[in-house]
Formats: C-alpha cells, sequence, structure tokens
C-alpha cells in the first residue's frame, strides 16, 4: 500500500520516490513478479499525471528519445527472460544502484548534451532497458530533462507522457513473460484509491517542497532498501 501511495506521489511531484517504491515492492514480491505487479500501477499513476498536465508536455524531447527505447525495451525483455529469479532480485539492486550513482555523478553537470543525437539514443535505451527490467528509469530520464532547463510543470507533464507510453509499450511483453497475471491485476484494482490519493498530495507538494532535503532523503532510502536486494 505505501509502495502504490509512492507511485502515485512521484509522478505526479519530483522523481526518485519511484525508485523507492520499486524496492518496497520488490521486498515484498519475490523475483520477478514485484515488475509484474508494479507495471498497471504506473500506468495508472502516469494517467492521473498525464490528465493534470497534459498541456506541459515538450513532444520533441519525446519523439527524440523514443525510437531508442523500444530498443532497450527489447533488449531488458531479453535479460528477463534469461535470467533466474534469485539473479534477477539482485539485478534489480544493482540497476537501482547504478541509476543512483548516475544521478549523483551527472547532477551538478550543466546541458552540454541534450541535443547529441547520440547522447539521446544513449538515454533511450538505457531508460527502455533499466525499465523493462526494474521499472527504473527515472533516474536517467530525470537527468536528461533537467539538462533542458524546463519549468517544474513541464517537467512533470513531459516525463509523465513519456513514461506512459513507454509502460505501454512494455505490457505486451511483460504478460508474454508471465509477470503480469489475473491475481496481479486484482491487487492493481485495489490499490488504485491509494495511487489516487497519492497523485493528490503529489501535486500539491510540488509547490511547496524543499528538493534538495527531499533528494537526500529518498537516496538514502534508495541505498538501503537496493542494498538489502542485493544482500539476501
Amino acid at each position: 500500500m505505501l509502495a502504490a501511495a509512492l507511485v502515485g506521489f512521484t509522478k505526479t511531484s519530483v522523481g526518485g520516490v519511484g525508485v523507492l517504491s520499486v524496492l518496497l515492492i520488490a521486498l515484498v514480491f519475490p523475483g520477478k513478479t514485484s515488475t509484474g505487479v508494479l507495471l498497471p500501477m504506473l500506468i495508472v499513476a502516469d494517467i492521473m499525471a498525464v490528465i493534470y498536465y497534459r498541456r506541459d508536455c515538450q513532444w520533441a524531447i519525446i519523439l527524440r528519445l523514443l525510437p531508442l527505447t523500444v530498443v532497450g525495451i527489447i533488449g531488458g525483455y531479453v535479460i528477463v527472460d534469461t535470467v533466474s529469479s534469485d539473479v534477477f532480485e539482485k539485478l534489480i539492486g544493482f540497476v537501482i544502484l547504478s541509476m543512483l550513482v548516475f544521478n549523483l555523478a551527472l547532477e551538478h553537470r550543466k546541458a552540454t548534451h541534450s541535443d547529441n543525437s547520440i547522447y539521446t539514443g544513449i538515454v533511450g535505451a538505457v531508460a527502455g532497458a533499466a525499465s523493462m527490467i526494474a521499472n527504473s528509469a527515472g533516474p536517467i530520464f530525470g537527468l536528461y530533462l533537467l539538462q533542458m532547463g524546463l519549468k517544474k510543470e513541464e517537467f512533470v507533464g513531459t516525463r509523465s507522457w513519456f513514461f506512459l507510453m513507454m509502460n505501454m509499450i512494455k505490457v505486451p511483453f511483460s504478460v508474454h513473460l508471465g509477470l503480469i497475471t489475473t491475481d496481479s491485476l486484482k491487487l492493481n484494482l485495489m490499490c488504485v484509491p491509494i495511487i489516487l490519493v497519492g497523485a493528490l498530495i503529489g501535486i500539491k507538494f510540488l509547490k511547496m517542497i524543499n528538493l534538495t532535503a527531499f533528494k537526500w532523503l529518498i537516496r538514502v532510502a534508495v541505498l538501503v532498501a537496493a542494498a538489502r536486494l542485493i544482500a539476501f
């Protein structure tokens, strides 16, 4: 329930909390099951965010990223289909930690690559693969958007549309892998009201948040949870 609330919250406010929800779900549900449980929740939250920020999307950014994102999703699908469930939990932890290191390393760099097609392609491919493996493309895509100098509303609106499209593309792959089932969808349906509450809180929170303090709080929580997945 906490993970569901965090999913709604992060989709309508700042990034970072979504990674924590990935880890919470992974701690509750074993192996690959966690990604199938979480994906429909993300789509519901994406739809809520898109409805609220529908006029704030920068479509040119999405169109540049989407083709290589699909390639990354296919690569992630192959990896998920290949590795065992025991290894997969550790893989999620390593992917999350990699995104966290990436976030810390590049956060204070100025925009120098945002218009570079090679850099854009790499971001799209990595985002697609990280999302398919662990629903964790937020850090790399968030940093890419930060380099654009967007307003907060444009940042959230563009991010919301991108992730809605990417997560919808992932659905048939997840169904084929057996990650989304009738039982998991029943659980998702129960979580919809909680996701909505989290989304409404996120909308209000975005206007008053201290971004620096909040980011570091989330980073510490992510570090602890990811280490827990890798260690056990």
